[in-house]
């Protein structure tokens, strides 16, 4: 009879578990305090954002640019993207750190443990770009690979490259490369969350309130979409997108470019 009242117990749900959770609060659309642009995962691809930046200057001007970080890999251009960034980020555009920024700053640190994942991820893409060929398979030819890179990299590319925030914040939209841990406040996420995601991110809802622009996963194009009770704004992983908002202003105009 104990160990049945034992089990009875450790099978009760906790005080509280058939309470309906709390709703999210959403009081409008999102209102950053300044007009956006933001640009999901670029990953390598310079034409794609030098025909972007043009259509902003066309089109949105005034609007600060925000890019949602994986910036290099997989596409050809790596360097030239941090090279064209790099001055955007020198005229007041917030570029966020993804992953992949990661991942190439554990390979500059530390070419011999770290190389071979970043490889693997689409780092020879970004070695190519700056001028590195072949596959550097061994540790000696990492590190040459890695004294390559930093040779022809754009003087303070690197200390930028550290210096990148993970998260970003106005009014009540957040900006992040993959996600938040909806259990927790924006001030108490852990960076690893911001750059690799949350498993909970797309299934527990938020009561906060907040919009999270994020990147990271694949779609086909922007979208706000309503997952869980909980609104996000989604950006393609892969191809340049511009999202420009304004505040107090509900359409979140997407320019999808090819």
């Amino acid at each position: 009879m104990r160990r049945l009242g034992f089990l009875r117990n450790m099978l009760a749900p906790p005080p509280g578990a058939w309470e309906k959770p709390p709703a999210p609060v959403f009081d409008g659309p999102p209102r950053p305090e300044e007009p956006v642009c933001l640009v999901g995962d670029l990953h390598g691809c310079a034409g794609l954002l030098g025909r972007l930046l043009a259509r902003r200057q066309q089109h949105f001007p005034e609007h600060r640019l925000i890019v949602l970080g994986d910036m290099i890999d997989r596409g050809e251009e790596s360097a030239r993207v941090l090279e064209l960034l790099g001055e955007e980020s020198a005229a007041g555009a917030v570029c966020l750190k993804g992953n992949h920024e990661e991942m190439f700053l554990a390979f500059l640190d530390d070419p011999v443990q770290a190389g071979q994942r970043w490889l693997r991820h689409g780092g020879l893409s970004t070695l190519a770009s700056f001028g590195w060929r072949g596959i550097p398979s061994d540790s000696a030819a990492r590190i040459r690979a890695r004294e390559a890179v930093c040779e022809r990299m754009t003087r303070g590319t690197v200390d930028w490259l550290r210096g990148l925030p993970s998260i970003w914040r106005s009014g009540n939209l957040v900006a992040v490369h993959a996600g938040l841990d909806p259990a927790l406040s924006v001030e108490e996420q852990e960076v690893s969350t911001l750059l690799w995601g949350h498993r909970a991110f797309e299934r527990q809802s938020r009561i906060d309130g907040l919009y999270v622009a994020y990147g990271h996963a694949v779609v086909r194009l922007p979208h706000a979409r309503w997952q869980a009770g909980t609104r996000h704004r989604s950006l393609c992983d892969g191809n340049a997108q511009l999202c420009a908002h304004r505040p107090r202003h509900a359409p979140l105009g997407a320019d999808h470019l090819r």
